[in-house]
Order: structure tokens, then sequence, then C-alpha cells
């Protein structure tokens, strides 16, 4: 039989909401992030894969996650590991200076971050694809961090038109990025898939002390 794609979870609890090096956790537990343009779902889509509605708070106004957002996963058939939720880019309505301090504090965190395995990278279904989420994609593949690309909200998609969806989203990454999982809070939609990817890449994980 199939291996059971989803973790045994025994707690999921928050962590710490980090606005500055000095407050990322210390541990050396794998880490997998969670990015994507402002209102993609990046909450949503976190707190349907541990199953806790009260674990995140979702936003109805865009940039309104303004840390990195650490949450501790404990499970009976996984490693310790942290569950992060990065700031959403392309957040208008937020002071140019937040964003320039975000922005290098972000960077700084993807740039040096050791303990980051792998990288969930959300887009909308009914929006382009953009210079930003490629590029991002392709720096973060060129650093040796997995990156899963996870088409969210295709229920808002008519299913004769996700062929069309999975196309453009291959020709915008190319290669060098895995195939696509589309995903649906709303349907159920994605999570065994995810889960899978993790699963895989904490197992290869580095061990950093």
């Amino acid at each position: 039989m199939p291996q059971d794609p989803f973790p045994h979870i025994q707690n999921v609890k928050f962590l710490v909401g980090a606005r500055g090096d000095g407050q990322l956790p210390s541990t050396g537990y794998p880490e997998i992030a969670i990015a994507g343009r402002s209102n993609v779902g990046k909450s949503s889509l976190l707190r349907h894969l541990v199953n806790q509605r009260s674990l995140v708070r979702v936003s109805r106004t865009p940039g309104r996650t303004r840390e990195i957002n650490y949450f501790l996963l404990e499970s009976k058939d996984l490693p310790l590991l942290y569950l992060v939720d990065l700031p959403g880019y392309g957040y208008a309505s937020v002071p140019m200076s937040l964003k320039e301090d975000w922005g290098d504090f972000v960077s700084r965190y993807l740039e040096n971050r050791r303990t980051l395995c792998a990288m969930l990278l959300l887009v909308d279904a009914r929006r382009e694809i953009t210079d930003i989420e490629t590029q991002f994609a392709a720096w973060m593949t060129g650093r040796g961090v997995r990156v899963q690309v996870i088409v969210t909200k295709i229920d808002k998609v008519p299913k004769t038109q996700w062929g069309q969806v999975e196309a453009q989203v291959r020709s915008a990454f190319g290669p060098d990025v895995p195939k696509c999982i589309f995903y649906s809070t709303l349907k159920g939609i994605g999570s065994e898939d995810v889960w899978r990817k993790i699963k895989s890449a904490v197992s290869t994980a580095p061990t950093v002390s």
C-alpha cells in the first residue's frame, strides 16, 4: 500500500514573528518557507496543511503579515521542523521605508539561512506569473534550495482550463522547477502532494548544529 503522505501531527505552535536577524531561531531544525504575493493565500494554505483553523490569522489586508513567522511542527513520523511564513511581496499599501526594511531582512534570511531546505512558492491561478516570481525561483534554485510552485485558488478556475494553467506555469518557470501543484483550501485539493514534497525535503536536509 502507498505510504500515507500526511504526518501524524502531535502539535503545531506559533514560535516567533521575527522582525530582525537576532529574533530568528537558532535550534537548527529544517525550515520549509512559504512565499508569494500578498493575498495569494499563504496563511490559508498553512492552516489548511496542519488542519488548524485558529493557527494563523488570515488578513483581508494585503501586506498585513510583516514578520517572518515561525511555526514549530511536531509529529510522530517527521523530525522537528519549522514552517516559515514569509511576508508577502507587492504590498502596495505599506510605506516604502517598511518595504525596504522587510526586503533587506527577508533577503538576508533567504541568502544566509543554512537550515532552509525548501521553498513553497505560491502563485494565484487567476493571475499572470510575474518576472519577480520567476527570478525569485531561479535565484533560490541556484542556491540549492528546492522550489515547489503551488498554484492556489485553483477552484476559481474552470477545470477545463487547468491544463492551460499548468502549461503557463511550466513555460514561465522552466525545466529546473518541478511540476506545479494545484491547491484549493475550499475543495481540499493539493495537501497530500505538498506533504510528500515536505517529507522528501526534510528527509534529505543536512544536519545543522
